[in-house]
């Protein structure tokens, strides 16, 4: 789907706010904050909760945005971030309890216009009759019912903010009508939109602002202003892509050690000198490739791409340097039957710490990539 109009109108702010612009993130916050605290209620079903997490989604977001390499990319960043934290609360904390439907409805009917559910309805009572109506909603509608209320029942702006076409929205709220009384509709429809946060969220997420750290891409482009050198250009190559790299590199050069200490010809010398070479490399090559795959693209696919890269080369590489030493060991394991238990043994380790080295690598690499919320495709 193309660039909505929405997503347009974001990047501007969201292109300020990654340098520290605070009147730009707080423009993006009036703008999201009714997207984000509706799908966080979507899910966790809680008025309060729902507002506390969008205020941890937007201070987050805030100190993360160097890490959102695409501008056009913040609406899905931003929703993807709301439901990982809206399910981490379930995960963590136990559901209320609810007002049944026809107790529910009842209580609605007592009230005729929004005047009278905002003065009269208790937050603990519409807490209780949200969620009862959310129950009731099909899972994949909540957050479009939501939002088309609280953007008071404009499909197209719900469409925007969701990042799905309009067509869908009035789809799936056509289906929500066929299941609920139209009159009932309504009335929760007052409810949602009474509940909709306003200035007193934005006012809070700003202040919180004061406390939390500037997002990295502001110190980055001081830097930069500061010292326009090639040096100052290229020094993200030096985060933690590259140190991991060194720290192969160096990996590397001990692994070979024993492997030409033993070596028992000119030929086998030089071929596992040759391997190594290769390998110092390669993993110079993967770490330069991982760190450009965090610095230009956004999501997860680029750096996962780039680590299997890294490890697919590796080893075709440690097969290269087994079969250079398969020979002698063979050959030894001829001369002295004892040699063969260890021969097997040690391939086995071998290959073993090569699998295990590479399923350690992939959980560590996703595990990194879901905690910094790059774990999303588009």
């Amino acid at each position: 789907m193309s660039m909505s109009i929405t997503e347009q109108q974001l990047i501007p702010d969201v292109q300020a706010a990654s340098l520290g612009n605070k009147e730009a993130f707080t423009r993006l916050v009036k703008a999201c904050q009714r997207s984000v605290s509706s799908i966080a209620l979507a899910i966790v079903k809680d008025l309060d909760a729902s507002e506390d997490i969008a205020q941890q989604v937007f201070i987050h977001s805030w100190q993360q945005l160097h890490t959102l390499q695409n501008p056009a990319s913040f609406l899905p960043w931003l929703r993807q971030t709301t439901r990982y934290r809206a399910f981490n609360y379930l995960r963590d904390n136990k559901v209320g309890s609810k007002i049944g439907g026809e107790q529910a409805e009842a209580i609605l009917a007592d009230f005729a216009s929004d005047s009278e559910l905002s003065d009269n309805l208790a937050k603990i009572q519409q807490t209780r009759i949200i969620a009862d109506f959310i129950s009731q909603l099909p899972p994949d509608s909540r957050e479009i019912v939501l939002l088309f209320y609280r953007e008071e029942q404009n499909s197209q702006q719900v469409a925007e903010l969701l990042g799905i076409t309009e067509n869908n929205v009035r789809k799936k709220l056509q289906r929500v009508r066929e299941l609920l009384k139209d009159q009932l509709l309504a009335k929760y429809g007052r409810l949602i939109l009474s509940t909709a946060p306003g200035l007193g969220l934005t006012s809070a997420i700003c202040s919180a602002l004061t406390l939390a750290s500037p997002p990295v891409a502001a110190a980055s482009a001081s830097a930069l202003a500061a010292n326009s050198s090639g040096l100052a250009k290229i020094s993200w190559l030096f985060g933690g892509a590259m140190i991991g790299a060194l720290g192969g590199v160096l990996g590397v050069i001990l692994g070979m050690r024993q492997p030409l200490k033993r070596a028992e010809s000119i030929k086998e010398r030089q071929q596992l000198l040759k391997y190594r070479n290769i390998s110092i490399g390669w993993v110079l090559l993967s770490g330069i490739l991982l760190a450009l795959s965090y610095q230009f693209t956004a999501g997860a696919l680029a750096p996962v791409v780039s680590f299997s890269l890294f490890l697919a080369g590796l080893g075709y590489l440690q097969y290269g340097v087994w079969q250079t030493i398969k020979p002698r060991l063979l050959a030894k394991v001829q001369h002295d039957a004892s040699a063969a238990k260890v021969y097997r043994r040690n391939r086995l380790w071998c290959w073993l710490g090569m699998l295990g080295g590479g399923m350690a690598g992939y959980a560590g690499l996703i595990s990194g990539l879901v905690s910094s919320n790059r774990w999303f495709w588009g």
